[in-house]
């Protein structure tokens, strides 16, 4: 009912690129076709031609929901362990011998949640002299939708399959009832989490501080080398001089900056 012309389409992906850095080639046209006519439905829009007048008209009030529409969030508990195991083997002890009480980490690009749940279901579980009141980790995503979702922190059960089960037990309240089949994260672990939308290609970032740790993956493959330089170089002058960078497994920072040091693949260090 609904066909995505090659007019309209270069015109949706020109504001996507402009407002949040996604680079939308031909091949995802069709994906792009797919996820809009959602929205064609809900405004009860008959043709991709009107949307686009739609938008013209509404900019500022609907380009959140093109953005919301458009943008990636696959994610899982505990995604590419290595990176959990990192932390645990490696930085959690690091902070031990420091004394280090004050952790500040940075998920950006954080989706529906599982991945700054995970962080701090890590630390609670192996930083035992951890002051809780004093670990914070900022949550972030352009996508308003999945931001609402992870601040409400409740799960299928789906979604927890993957989580070890005495750490689902520990860390997770189960449905009943008409909940039957929910997993809810407890507050013990929600409370070290502070979710708020930020696009990356912001001039600037709202943060005052500095961080231990950036978890950025699975994001930058979005953008093209221009803007993914851009983006490292803001998050180098976020984090802390003997703080670390996480990239996606399939990411790299080679030719793009010198500012990060490889430790191993997809985890960088700051050079200072």
């Amino acid at each position: 009912m609904w066909t995505l012309g090659d007019t309209e389409f270069e015109y949706f992906r020109n504001i996507v690129y402009r407002e949040s850095g996604i680079r939308l080639t031909e091949l995802k046209k069709a994906l792009v076709q797919a996820r809009l006519t959602k929205r064609l439905r809900q405004l009860k829009i008959n043709s991709f031609t009107e949307y686009c007048d739609y938008v013209k008209h509404n900019y500022y009030n609907e380009i959140e929901n093109l953005i919301n529409c458009i943008t990636t969030n696959k994610t899982d508990f505990f995604r590419e362990a290595r990176h959990f195991e990192f932390i645990k083997q490696y930085l959690i002890p690091q902070w031990c011998e420091k004394k280090k009480r004050r952790i500040r980490i940075w998920s950006a690009g954080c989706s529906t949640g599982e991945e700054p749940y995970s962080i701090a279901i890590i630390l609670r579980e192996h930083f035992q002299p951890i002051d809780v009141s004093d670990v914070k980790i900022l949550a972030t995503d352009i996508d308003t939708e999945v931001i609402e979702k992870g601040k409400r922190g409740i799960y299928s059960a789906d979604a927890v399959a993957d989580v070890p089960r005495e750490l689902a037990t520990k860390y997770f309240l189960k449905g009943k009832g008409t909940n039957e089949g929910l997993f809810k994260i407890k507050d013990i672990v929600k409370n070290m989490v502070y979710f708020r939308k930020l696009n990356l290609l912001d001039e600037k970032y709202p943060m005052k501080g500095k961080f231990d740790l950036i978890f950025c993956r699975n994001v930058i493959i979005y953008f093209d080398r221009e803007t993914q330089r851009m983006v490292f170089d803001k998050f180098y002058e976020y984090i802390e001089n003997d703080g670390f960078l996480f990239v996606g497994h399939s990411e790299t920072l080679t030719g793009l900056t010198s500012k990060f040091a490889l430790v191993t693949n997809s985890i960088y260090r700051k050079v200072v």
